[in-house]
């Protein structure tokens, strides 16, 4: 009977353009982690390497999670975590693990883009887990967004726990993961008290998450896993990038016609990314070209991306954005 519904809902959902949100079973203390990478492997020696790795993994596992490699051993190549075939090859067997429950993505940096093609969506699309990830991995949100409607969670990679200093808030970062990956939360998504929300343009507007990394988002724009954005709520942010490189990225994005018709846009974290010359336009004023004119809300510094607080968003989720509470809420999908 379950395969017969199955085989009916995928479809109806290839009827259309998109298939429906696909939501995965929610995270249980004890269940199996797959720590994965898609892109570059860690910058340091072997031995540091996979001291880092045990050390993430024991930390994750204190929270009351069991932990797995995929794969055991990493094949360095240059900046990437092995060939193109051998990370889509390590991608799929966590997928295919059948005690697998979640998928995490150790780093990012470079190179999910290149094993897009190499995945089994078929696979994905019947067999649906919990991918966490953001930053190069916004790729893979992405595609499998498009290929299966799975709804997807942008959260930090492992490798931001466990550090010591105070650039990156651990305890903000696993509760809110915790409050949507585990909890399936339906609220406000909470802000630290530090955190100041700004306002380019007012309103209040609801849609699916989408988005992430800019520079990710411009790179596959003109491909088969462009991002559809009509209707949706925009997630925007980026790393270590020039002003003017934003400026092309997001001239990019509106050309493509990803900034026509969102219903809404979250501009995150720009870390590193203000203006060194005195010849420079500033971010703001990047940011006000773009969007001071747009007819929908438009809100700044919202913690998602990579900075001291990152939240979790589950991408192609319902959400509502009011700038006037500056508050963005998690909703009920349809179906859930």
């Amino acid at each position: 009977m379950q395969k017969t519904l199955l085989a009916l809902f995928l479809f109806f959902a290839s009827l259309s353009a998109e298939p429906p949100p696909i939501s995965p079973t929610a995270l249980q203390k004890g269940d199996l982690i797959a720590l994965v990478f898609p892109a570059s492997f860690l910058k340091a020696e072997e031995n540091e390497a996979q001291g880092i790795m045990t050390r993430k993994a024991k930390w994750l596992q204190s929270r009351g999670y069991r932990t797995i490699f995929y794969p055991a051993k990493v094949n360095r190549i240059g900046y990437l975590a092995g060939t193109d075939e051998e990370r889509a090859e390590a991608f799929m067997n966590a997928w295919k693990d059948e005690e697998v429950k979640a998928i995490w993505c150790f780093r990012g940096d470079y190179g999910t883009e290149r094993i897009l093609a190499n995945l089994d969506y078929e696979y994905i699309q019947t067999h649906p887990k919990i991918l966490i990830g953001m930053s190069d991995i916004t790729a893979l949100h992405q595609s499998i967004q498009l290929r299966t409607g799975l709804v997807t969670f942008l959260a930090p990679v492992l490798n931001f726990f466990d550090e010591n200093g105070d650039e990156f808030d651990d305890f903000y970062a696993f509760s809110s993961l915790e409050q949507v990956v585990a909890n399936q939360m339906t609220a406000d998504i909470f802000l630290p008290p530090e955190i100041e929300i700004g306002v380019i343009r007012p309103g209040k507007a609801r849609g699916s998450l989408v988005g992430g990394n800019l520079t990710l988002i411009a790179s596959l724009c003109g491909t088969k896993w462009q991002l559809d954005t009509e209707g949706k709520i925009l997630i925007l942010e980026d790393l270590s990038e020039s002003v003017y490189r934003i400026d092309r990225l997001l001239w990019q994005l509106k050309e493509s016609g990803l900034l026509e018709k969102p219903s809404a846009v979250i501009l995150g974290n720009w870390v590193d990314c203000d203006a060194t010359s005195p010849y420079s336009l500033s971010l703001t004023q990047v940011f006000e070209h773009y969007f001071g004119n747009a007819p929908y809300p438009v809100i700044q510094g919202f913690p998602v991306g990579h900075d001291k607080y990152q939240t979790t968003l589950p991408l192609n989720r319902l959400a509502e954005i009011d700038t006037e509470l500056k508050q963005v809420t998690i909703l009920y999908s349809e179906g859930d």
